[in-house]
């Protein structure tokens, strides 16, 4: 089969799609549009954004029907070759979508390429129009001038495309293996250093795992002019969008190109080789439910900014600062009493990227990072690592192409620990239990010399009444055990904001709000405790155990 992609009008951001599809007689075609795209664990709804759907045969209209949302079907009654043309809107930026306009043609092939099951695992042919001055970056196998080839409708989904008269090329090597970096974008950093310091990060990611199966990788960076952060992952590419490009000059905002970089790397092995049974082959058309969300996205998260570490390019006090960010932000939390880790996993379906209802969910993403640092901590205590288990696990179910599943996970930690049921404790309190993580993260931590530090600040609303405000006095959150939970709503706006700041309250808290043009009162008592402490990471004592984590 052969897509041939143009742009009548660039700046409309419609590209104009082209199948040609050779088709035996009486032969019934059905043209499966993806759902979701790997990578995001959501409901995308791409044909939403497709018009002007039609079928012909030697200039023929030819009838077709929708089976649902984004399913298509028609019958050849003839032999021969047949068009199916539409539309495609592009006119999202971010790493897993499509952007059209005068300056590049960014396309994710996931967003409007059909999956035929007639024809699965037939190779695709692609004829992209792109201006000859543009460069181009994509692992597909170049095969003619603006002509490309993919070995299958999932390959094509694992290989983003980007043109672009704007686009930078830098590379470096690892072994056998070419990394290249694409940069779209003004660049406002020292690209030599950078190069130098991605080769560190990818020797460690490769050394730890033992292999990189690949010739090549790319890097495929659009460095926006606003402020965005994103990242996906594929076989053998990931795309990162990122922004304000000016702001890269700083290093805070490098350590964030660093970390995604980093992040989406390590997903080379974790997720898009070695998966979770229900993610073994891709199918786009319905949610894949999974329970394994701490290994996804959780491990990865831990791993990324562990070997930025490692590698050098983070110190020890960059790397306790982005940790105790980490930690913050699962303390200031609470969905943790309500839904386990794994229960989270199951429902990114539902509502996974979104912040949701207060205090239902954990952040697969954030908690799932923690469980990692804990898990390779107790490791550590037994003379091993969660590398170790990573490439027990790469081993045994990446390599093989077989699929894990959590149990699996789970096991094969426990070959690693000496008090083996220490293991089921740990999973039973904190990957499909309630639990509070927090002791257990201090007691590791002061182990290899790290100790957290409490501390309160001078925002009395916060800290003695559980109460916290943007910088207006619009109540954004409540803690659920304080008093004042039960007298005030989030999105409430304190009238009295400024006095209360300026008369800091003794005894008792009188506050006014509004609450959708209602003025209300409440006297709310203090208690006898303070709300979401504030906590620090300090480095107290060089260990044994510190020196072999760091290695």
């Amino acid at each position: 089969m052969h897509y041939q992609i143009t742009r009548k009008s660039i700046s409309s951001q419609y590209i104009e799609i082209k199948l040609f599809l050779d088709c035996k007689t009486n032969e019934e075609i059905h043209l499966q549009l993806a759902a979701w795209r790997p990578g995001r664990y959501e409901l995308a709804n791409y044909a939403q954004k497709i018009r002007g759907f039609k079928v012909e045969n030697q200039n023929q209209i030819i009838a077709w029907k929708k089976l649902n949302k984004d399913f298509w079907s028609f019958k050849a009654m003839e032999s021969g070759e047949y068009l199916i043309s539409y539309e495609y809107y592009c006119n999202q930026m971010d790493a897993g979508s499509c952007w059209s306009d005068d300056t590049q043609l960014y396309l994710n092939f996931s967003n409007f390429i059909f999956d035929i099951p007639e024809r699965k695992g037939h190779a695709i042919r692609l004829s992209i129009e792109v201006p000859s001055d543009y460069k181009i970056a994509t692992a597909m196998t170049l095969t003619g001038l603006n002509q490309w080839l993919a070995d299958s409708y999932q390959h094509l989904m694992d290989s983003p495309f980007l043109a672009s008269g704007q686009l930078n090329h830098f590379t470096y090597q690892v072994d056998t293996c070419h990394f290249h970096l694409w940069f779209n974008g003004k660049i406002h950093f020292d690209v030599e250093k950078l190069v130098q310091d991605f080769r560190k990060f990818t020797a460690k990611q490769i050394q730890a795992f033992g292999e990189f199966p690949a010739k090549d990788y790319h890097f495929i960076f659009q460095l926006l002019p606003y402020k965005h952060y994103h990242g996906v992952e594929h076989a053998f590419s990931t795309v990162i969008t990122i922004g304000p490009a000016e702001k890269l000059k700083e290093k805070g905002e490098l350590d964030e190109l660093f970390g995604i970089s980093s992040h989406e790397l390590y997903h080379f092995w974790n997720v898009c080789r070695l998966r979770p049974i229900e993610l073994l082959e891709y199918d786009l058309s319905k949610e894949a439910y999974l329970d394994t969300g701490v290994v996804l996205e959780g491990v990865t998260t831990y791993m990324g900014d562990l070997f930025l570490l490692r590698s050098g390019y983070f110190s020890l006090k960059d790397y306790l600062l982005i940790l105790e960010k980490k930690i913050q932000r699962e303390l200031d939390s609470f969905g943790w009493k309500n839904q386990s880790i794994v229960e989270s996993s199951f429902d990114l379906w539902l509502d996974g990227y979104k912040q949701g209802i207060p205090d239902k969910k954990v952040n697969i993403y954030n908690r799932g990072a923690l469980l990692a640092l804990c898990l390779d901590l107790i490791l550590l205590e037994n003379g091993s690592s969660l590398s170790q288990v990573m490439k027990s696990m790469w081993e045994k179910f990446g390599k093989t192409r077989k699929g894990y599943k959590l149990e699996d996970f789970k096991e094969s930690i426990a070959e690693f620990i000496l008090q083996k049921g220490e293991v089921d404790i740990f999973f039973n309190r904190f990957v499909f239990g309630h639990d509070d993580l927090s002791p257990l993260i201090f007691r590791l931590l002061d182990s290899i010399g790290i100790r957290v530090e409490e501390s309160y600040s001078s925002n009395i609303l916060l800290h003695q009444w559980g109460i916290r405000t943007d910088e207006k006095g619009k109540i954004k959150q409540i803690h659920p055990e304080s008093l004042s939970y039960n007298y005030l709503m989030l999105e409430d706006q304190i009238l009295n904001f400024d006095e209360i700041n300026n008369n800091i309250p003794l005894r008792q808290l009188e506050i006014e709000v509004s609450r959708w043009n209602r003025e209300l009162s409440f006297s709310i008592p203090m208690e006898n405790r303070k709300f979401f402490p504030l906590y620090k990471l300090n480095f107290f004592q060089e260990t044994p155990k510190l020196k072999k984590w760091m290695e």
